[in-house]
């Protein structure tokens, strides 16, 4: 209640007999505590609760979780998920609703409805932060977005609506899967699913042509995972997606510098157990500093044709010193012989106009 509601209403009803007798001076509703807002979100919670009959109660809450457990031990897994969802819902006990929601997973789950097993395990994983389920949880999750992405993964976005399969959701059965691995490495980021999390998650950037993403995903396997087992995979696949990224001398050069590492790296690491993968990533690792040396060979000649020569001289010889076995060099080294002599900057023409014009408009 407003602070400045307190004291203008009594506990008795006004003339017409409208007052709601709940509403007192003191500004508190039968013992409740927090502020007017809380109170009221509180009563309208209850209202809603006792209007569709889902007041929490343990009694009729542990009946309807025990009616679960017989269908559940019967095989009929959908009708067992209907109650246990039914006991969460009017479990008072935090436990009793725990054990209620996860177990309408388990039996989604295994009536083949994901989509609503996936629910049920995010309730139990976002409601209830220190879960003794996490570890099932988290490898039934994974087993679903496997499913989901091996399903979705050749199914054009506009073409992934569906109706009659209940075993994946109605739309974007791909994007359900990257959402779901997702929270696995979210809700249990050291356990032993995370790394394959984010691997599977770069793996469908990769093969969806978000080589940026992908990029990123190897990125951030490498970095907090290096004990993976993936973590070569990552290396190797994140080389590739990182080069595909990079656009051309005209745009950022980051991704080759990052390619060029991610080389250095493999073949620091795994070079006697890359085999004839070894060759071609020397190769690589050639063909980025050519492509390095070709970003500043474009710099050069860039302020070659301003006429400033001064910036031209400076990348064409950082193109000789940084990269001297490159073709590059060789071009950079006939531009340089081409350009000596040259002033640093082109000519004033406009030198005569200044001697004219006053001192104090030259400013």
């Amino acid at each position: 209640m407003p602070p400045h509601w307190r004291g203008q209403l009594t506990t008795e009803p006004d003339a017409k007999g409208l007052l709601p007798s709940s509403w007192t001076s003191e500004g508190k509703d039968d013992g409740d505590s927090g502020s007017w807002i809380d109170r009221s979100e509180r009563k309208i919670t209850q209202f809603y609760q006792r209007i569709t009959g889902t007041v929490p109660n343990d009694r009729i809450a542990q009946a309807l979780f025990d009616e679960g457990q017989a269908l559940f031990a019967q095989g009929f897994y959908v009708e067992a998920a209907v109650r246990f969802e039914q006991a969460g819902k009017r479990a008072a006990d935090s436990l009793l609703r725990e054990d209620a929601y996860f177990f309408a997973g388990e039996s989604w789950f295994y009536a083949d409805r994901y989509p609503k097993a996936n629910r049920c395990y995010d309730k139990v994983l976002n409601r209830f932060d220190y879960t003794r389920y996490l570890d099932i949880i988290v490898r039934r999750k994974f087993l679903i977005a496997r499913y989901w992405e091996q399903v979705g993964i050749d199914i054009p976005l506009l073409l992934s609506l569906q109706f009659l399969d209940p075993s994946r959701p109605r739309f974007d059965t791909l994007g359900h899967a990257v959402k779901t691995y997702a929270s696995i490495r979210t809700h249990d980021p050291t356990g032993p699913l995370a790394d394959d999390a984010v691997m599977a998650t770069g793996s469908i950037y990769f093969r969806k042509g978000r080589y940026g993403d992908a990029a990123e995903e190897f990125k951030t396997l490498r970095k907090e995972y290096p004990k993976s087992e993936h973590f070569r995979d990552a290396l190797l696949l994140g080389l590739q997606a990182t080069l595909a990224s990079y656009q051309g001398p005209a745009y950022d050069g980051k991704p080759l510098e990052e390619a060029r590492e991610i080389t250095f790296q493999a073949l620091r690491l795994f070079g006697n157990e890359l085999g004839e993968e070894k060759d071609r990533l020397e190769e690589l690792d050639r063909q980025i500093s050519e492509a390095l040396a070709e970003r500043d060979l474009a710099l050069a000649n860039f302020y070659e044709k301003k006429r400033r020569y001064g910036a031209a001289r400076f990348y064409y010889r950082a193109v000789l010193e940084e990269y001297p076995l490159t073709m590059a060099a060789q071009r950079a080294r006939e531009r340089l012989a081409a350009i000596e002599g040259f002033p640093d900057r082109p000519p004033n023409y406009f030198a005569w106009l200044e001697s004219v014009l006053p001192s104090d408009r030259r400013r």
